[in-house]
């Protein structure tokens, strides 16, 4: 800027200088005055000197006042900013101390806010003739909201019951459970759309190999029920699906647990229980306390829910944890064989949640839904079911009928009602007189065919074999026709040849068929003109 300023009054200088210099040659030419001449140049270099220093010294001076002004501005923003920083605080400059002085006070409360949900007291409801901590409920449900609404809900409920019933009339088969809502059981009776049992604790015991009738092979794992009882009853103020019962396992000694656990089951009046667990239930499938429970609870091909904590294998690394695939065994670095590898992209600040890494292996709640029950010993207490836990031998498993079976009840007609609320020996019954061979309750088969095999509607029966034997055929089988390999391969070249002048022909531009054109007919010119000897 300073550059342009200082051209700009050299300039002016230089044209103010020209000017007058034409002014004086015009003067000089006439009056012919060569004194004149002498003076008037002094006088002209002397003007122009002083117009360039005058010129000079304002441009310097501006250039000084802006600077100066610069710098003020600049000094009064810098303070500004500063005492705006320091007033909002926050910033990485600000060394006070942090204090949140104005929590201390409260806020201003709206008097749209002075309700039930902002209020610090317990807020009080006026039903007239008292205050009450609960709003006051119409004894007329249809005041609860407008009567059109109402009406509209009422219609909607009753075309969808009426829809409903003619749907059950045209398919029987497919709503034959919903029978049961027309003569619901009494309360106390097991029904099938609304009682929920509760269950038993056992230990896993040992694995094993079974057989069905077809000869599919199974991998079970038995389940021992040691003492199982009902120890404690509970419900929470008496509120719709609070109730619970408590399920204790395996007799011990007084000594095992501390005392107040002890004083837990001897106010009970059971034996001191090594584990107890509770079940949700309804409320007509209460059990009295120190009933004892049978593994005959469960029958022999329904679905039950077993929950266990899975097997600790401790701190591990990625590759046990996650299935990682580590790093080269002969290549590289000697200690990248089981390492992680990348912990995030480029420009990441942090790991974020959830990243695979090596931790704590197992040691899990784990919860198995939707398995049959295999067989049955109620002589030795042992429920066998056809899978493999992964789970120490004395984990103890809960055991509890599954609810959600793919849209369909897990107890009905056709399949069966369970002991509700649960089994009761006869006092005739002595296991000690029966084998184990006759005290076994087994499912009914869970395949109906051979699993190595296919399918019976897939086999190749024996009928089907004869039926093929039987079979004539109609008609005679027709000749083969013997081809002459010569004729076939002169066909075959003169058909590319054809093929091959075609291509050409197709492919030839405009210019190329007016030379063939040309050469053909200077070829029957030569020909024409030819001597013939």
């Amino acid at each position: 800027m300073a550059m342009q300023r200082s051209s700009f009054s050299f300039s002016l200088c230089l044209y103010i200088y020209i000017c007058m210099y034409i002014v004086f040659v015009w003067v000089f030419i006439r009056f012919h005055s060569f004194i004149f001449w002498f003076f008037f140049s002094g006088c002209v270099y002397i003007i122009v000197i002083l117009l360039l220093l005058l010129l000079l010294c304002i441009c310097s001076m501006r250039s000084v006042m802006q600077v100066w002004r610069c710098s003020v501005r600049n000094v009064l923003t810098a303070a500004l900013c500063m005492q705006s920083r320091m007033r909002t605080g926050g910033g990485p400059g600000d060394r006070r101390i942090r204090t949140d002085w104005y929590r201390c006070y409260p806020s201003l409360m709206e008097e749209r806010e002075r309700d039930m949900y902002h209020c610090y007291y317990p807020y009080l409801f006026d039903h007239g003739d008292k205050m009450s901590l609960y709003p006051k409920i119409p004894d007329n449900p249809r005041m609860w909201q407008p009567e059109q609404l109402q009406t509209t809900y009422d219609a909607i409920r009753e075309d969808k019951y009426d829809a409903f019933i003619r749907l059950r009339e045209k398919f029987p088969e497919l709503y034959q459970d919903t029978r049961a809502w027309d003569n619901p059981p009494p309360f106390g009776e097991f029904n099938m759309f609304y009682s929920v049992r509760f269950g038993m604790v056992g230990v896993k015991a040992f694995t094993c190999k079974d057989y069905d009738e077809l000869g599919n092979q199974f991998d079970c794992t038995a389940f021992w029920f040691p003492d199982n009882q009902i120890v404690r009853h509970s419900t929470r103020n008496g509120d719709v699906g609070t109730d619970r019962v408590y399920v204790g396992a395996m007799n011990v000694p007084v000594e095992f647990h501390k005392p107040h656990v002890a004083a837990f089951y001897k106010a009970a009046g059971v034996p001191v229980k090594h584990v107890c667990a509770g079940f949700p239930i309804t409320p007509d499938a209460y059990a009295p306390v120190g009933t004892k429970l049978d593994v005959r609870h469960f029958k022999p091909g329904q679905e039950v829910t077993i929950t266990f904590q899975n097997t600790d294998y401790g701190f591990r690394g990625v590759m046990f944890r996650h299935g990682f695939d580590g790093g080269y065994v002969w290549l590289g670095d000697s200690k990248w064989q089981r390492r992680p590898g990348c912990m995030g992209t480029e420009g990441q600040k942090r790991i974020y949640p959830g990243h695979r890494m090596a931790g704590q292996t197992g040691a899990s709640a784990e919860t198995y839904q939707g398995v049959p029950v295999w067989r049955i010993d109620y002589k030795n207490a042992l429920i066998y079911l056809p899978t493999l836990i992964d789970a120490d031998v004395g984990t103890y498993v809960k055991f509890s009928d599954t609810i959600n079976t793919k849209g369909y009840t897990l107890w009905n007609e056709h399949r069966g009602l369970p002991a509700f609320p649960t089994f009761i020996p006869s006092e005739e019954e002595d296991l000690s007189k029966l084998s184990t061979d006759e005290c076994q309750l087994m499912s009914p088969p869970l395949y109906m065919y051979f699993r190595d095999e296919f399918a019976a509607s897939q086999l190749v029966s024996q009928a089907d074999v004869e039926d093929a034997k039987s079979a004539r055929p109609t008609t005679a089988a027709p000749k083969k026709k013997v081809y002459d390999m010569k004729k076939y391969f002169e066909a075959r070249k003169k058909y590319r040849q054809n093929l091959q002048k075609a291509r050409k022909v197709k492919l030839m531009s405009l210019r190329t068929r007016a030379h063939e054109k040309q050469e053909e007919a200077r070829r029957a010119k030569i020909l024409k003109y030819k001597r013939v000897k």
